[in-house]
């Protein structure tokens, strides 16, 4: 079920990535490292759609849609003449800082667009389109005045769909092109961990296994009464599953207050007592009902310490 914050509106842009793509085809896909594209003041992305009902026995019968290219505008302050000439396939001199045009659109080449959307509750909404091509953008000024009257410049950029093929369910069931990944922080199970540290792609296979290693380990003797309970996860939980994690007196089967705790990759639980445990006490970490963000579940585990 979508989660209440998700229909949060959007009040801001930021973090506008490329990175240039030097393969895409049916044996691959490869892109390099992103880095920054421009301070973005405007983004906006319009797919290119079309559809048509078909009518028999004097009735709409079915109905028929394809989708084309996105047309993007991304509006910014200024474009650095390097980033520019990168885009558009022209030559950016090094030595000199200056680009030489030689009016040939067939030379630019595709990049992956990345970017993030800012909602009102100060969560985002991130994006990346896979194969893009930018359009040299039109400039204009005009004479300084006694009044302010700023200039921006306007990239135009079409998104199209990857030739290369992904797997998108990771059984080879479901192989096709993307042209955009998407995600939104209020989504259960969505982390934007590295989200613009590398262009995000559909990854294919078995999700890594789904292991646990908790601290302390378990049969340890001579755990000082102060420590805190960690459990560290292979794999990202799915949302709200930290809870299945409880601690426990051995002795009278009582639940050990805790104040519970997940780090932002979601890989660590941390159990901290409300108050230190009792001397040459016999505990047990119970860990029941996880599933981690593939829905892979783990056995339920139970995990004995004694205290110093």
């Amino acid at each position: 079920m979508p989660q209440v914050t998700e229909y949060k509106s959007v009040v801001g842009v930021d973090n506008v990535v490329y990175a240039i793509v030097s393969l895409d085809d049916a044996t691959g896909y490869t892109v390099g490292t992103p880095q920054s594209l421009v301070p973005a003041m405007e983004l906006k992305g319009t797919p290119s759609t079309s559809s048509e009902t078909q009518y028999a026995d004097n009735g709409a019968f079915d109905h028929l849609s394809a989708e084309g290219d996105t047309e993007m505008e991304l509006t910014a302050p200024n474009i650095p003449e390097s980033v520019l000439a990168e885009l558009l396939g022209a030559t950016f001199d090094t030595a000199t800082g200056r680009v030489f045009d030689n009016a040939d659109p067939s030379q630019a080449p595709y990049f992956a667009l990345g970017y993030r959307f800012k909602k009102t509750n100060g969560h985002y909404r991130y994006r990346w389109y896979l194969k893009c091509r930018a359009e040299k953008p039109s400039e204009e000024a005009v004479s300084q005045s006694n009044a302010i009257n700023l200039k921006t410049q306007v990239l135009k950029i079409k998104a199209l769909k990857t030739i290369h093929k992904f797997d998108l369910l990771g059984d080879t069931t479901l192989m096709d092109g993307v042209k955009r990944v998407h995600g939104d922080d209020d989504t259960t199970n969505f982390s934007s961990t590295n989200w613009f540290a590398a262009v995000q792609v559909p990854v294919a296979g078995t999700p890594t296994a789904f292991t646990l290693t908790p601290v302390p380990a378990d049969a340890a003797t001579g755990v000082v009464v102060s420590s805190d309970i960690t459990c560290t996860f292979s794999n990202a939980l799915a949302g709200g599953r930290e809870a299945g994690i409880t601690l426990v007196n051995a002795d009278t089967f009582a639940p050990v207050a805790v104040a519970r705790t997940i780090n932002a990759g979601r890989t660590v639980v941390t159990l901290n007592p409300s108050s230190n445990l009792g001397a040459a006490t016999d505990y047990i970490i119970v860990v029941h009902d996880v599933v981690d963000i593939h829905g892979q579940a783990l056995a339920d585990v139970v995990i004995n310490f004694t205290t110093a």
